[in-house]
């Protein structure tokens, strides 16, 4: 029997309804209810309920499905695919409201209970792409500060600075305004729009605002819980001591997560600069095993410039009080301090530094790490003096945001693609001039043929090339070099007098 016809459609959305039931999506008493909103989208007249015994893979079942709205004239698979999906999944999801009593219920008995149970909702409803997460390759490059994390995200377009620095300014009043916005809930989506139909925000109250903010992970996880904590209004990207003070109070909500905010200036704010958010999850970023060159200790917390390829402090406290007080003085040190002789500019027509805040409770310890940040350009370096080097595009050319600041490398994912062909010009000795994909790697090619020796285990040779040059990357964004490791000290000793 064909898999599209009436019949199976009838058996595959029995095998929806069970799966919604097994994954607590829905209750009994929801059954019917869901069986008539799938009728409607699929545009059938009747239902028969069947006892479905044997296993069954759900993202086949959902393909399935979806080829037989395609062939009914339903959708057009090409454009709706994702979109039809995921209101598909609406079908067994709760209310905004019912899902935010839900959590704030869930929550009495623990932060983590809440967050436990949605973030299994958020994948279960396929909201977070686990099918497309599982893809993306991932490995450690054992470097010189610490183990840094590699991931080639396979989902992830690649987006350029300049592209970017172009959407913060760009005034025009689409629905929604952006891809943070409180308005996807629920959003069908278009060409140009992401599907939000599963799409669900836990209401929040930071820093006392009431109902103010939201909490959503990312459909595309980078990492183990990737939280997104937006602010409802549609405001740009800042960091001033308010920020640091939101930080600090969802941790205290949500002790087992870290949060922290990217910058808010182009070059050094990551890919979103025209809403206000932070990022975070349940995960160990490599900065955290980073080794300590200098302490000091100052009015009950402790600072600390560590050894990274960054210029970063952590401030280390049991009081947010006095923590946030010295975040803050060293803050405003940094937005007024210049040094000519390494490059270091507080303002010329604008303003140039500002830092990327990162929070972790250790156990009754605030652990506020500092990354100072400065996003001056010059003719020489147009994309930014701390900004990677455009000889390291080819690896990876957007912004260096919060989460490759810690040591997390998110690279495109043509990068896939792009390692296998130099694998066969490295093995075979072919000619990487009649690959189209490897031009931009002409130049890296020809330095890795010089180490012919290394290509016993030409997986690992790559991935440590890889890795190496990610390290490049985050070196090359520091504002201090390690020859300027005095003037870092100095700076630091100056600040928190």
């Amino acid at each position: 029997m064909d898999i599209r016809s009436e019949g199976m459609i009838n058996t595959n959305l029995n095998r929806l309804l069970k799966y919604a039931l097994d994954e607590h999506l829905i209750e009994a008493s929801d059954y019917d209810y869901s069986v008539n909103q799938l009728l409607y989208l699929l545009k059938l007249e009747s239902f028969k309920k069947e006892e479905i015994l044997e296993d069954f893979d759900f993202f086949e079942v959902l393909q399935e499905v979806l080829i037989f709205a395609s062939e009914k004239k339903i959708i057009n698979l090409e454009i709706e695919e994702d979109h039809f999906e995921a209101k598909l999944m609406d079908c067994f999801l709760p209310r905004p409201s019912e899902l935010n009593a839900k959590f704030n219920q869930l929550y009495k008995t623990g932060p983590m209970t809440a967050t436990n149970y949605f973030y299994h909702l958020s994948k279960a409803s396929n909201y977070i792409k686990t099918q497309r997460i599982d893809k993306n390759l991932r490995f450690v490059y054992q470097g010189k500060y610490a183990p840094l994390d590699i991931t080639i995200n396979l989902s992830k377009p690649e987006k350029d600075p300049k592209l970017i620095e172009l959407k913060k300014q760009d005034k025009n009043n689409t629905y929604p305004i952006c891809a943070l916005c409180m308005e996807n809930v629920g959003y069908y989506g278009n060409e140009n729009k992401a599907e939000r139909s599963n799409h669900r925000v836990i209401d929040l109250t930071i820093n006392h605002e009431t109902s103010q903010w939201g909490f959503q992970y990312s459909p595309y996880s980078y990492f183990n819980e990737h939280a997104i904590i937006l602010r409802k209004e549609h405001t740009p990207m800042k960091v001033d001591s308010n920020t640091f003070k939101e930080l600090v109070d969802f941790i205290n909500k949500f002790p087992h997560y870290l949060m922290g905010s990217n910058a808010g200036l182009p070059i050094v704010g990551g890919s979103i600069l025209n809403h206000y958010h932070f990022q975070g999850g349940r995960y160990e970023f490599p900065i955290e095993k980073a080794r300590i060159l200098k302490s000091y200790k100052k009015r009950k917390v402790e600072i600390e410039v560590l050894d990274w390829p960054l210029s970063v402090l952590r401030v280390v406290g049991s009081n947010e009080d006095y923590v946030l007080d010295m975040v803050n003085q060293i803050f405003e040190a940094w937005k007024e301090y210049s040094n000519e002789a390494i490059g270091i500019f507080a303002k010329t027509t604008e303003s140039h530094n500002t830092i990327t805040p990162i929070v972790k409770l250790d156990g009754s310890k605030y652990n506020f790490y500092i990354v100072l940040r400065n996003n001056l350009t010059t003719m020489k370096r147009p994309y930014g003096l701390f900004h990677p080097r455009e000889e390291y595009f080819h690896i990876k050319k957007e912004n260096i945001g919060l989460i490759e600041v810690m040591g997390l490398a998110v690279l495109p994912g043509r990068l896939k693609k792009e390692l296998d062909l130099i694998k066969l010009c490295l093995l075979e000795n072919r000619n990487p001039q009649e690959y189209k994909e490897l031009e931009k790697h002409i130049s890296w090619i020809e330095e890795m043929k010089l180490k012919q020796e290394s290509f016993e285990d030409i997986n690992l040779f790559l991935e440590n090339q890889v890795g190496s040059i990610f390290e490049k990357v985050l070196e090359d964004c520091g504002v201090f070099k390690e020859q300027n490791q005095e003037e870092f000290y100095h700076f630091v000793e100056n600040s928190i007098y």
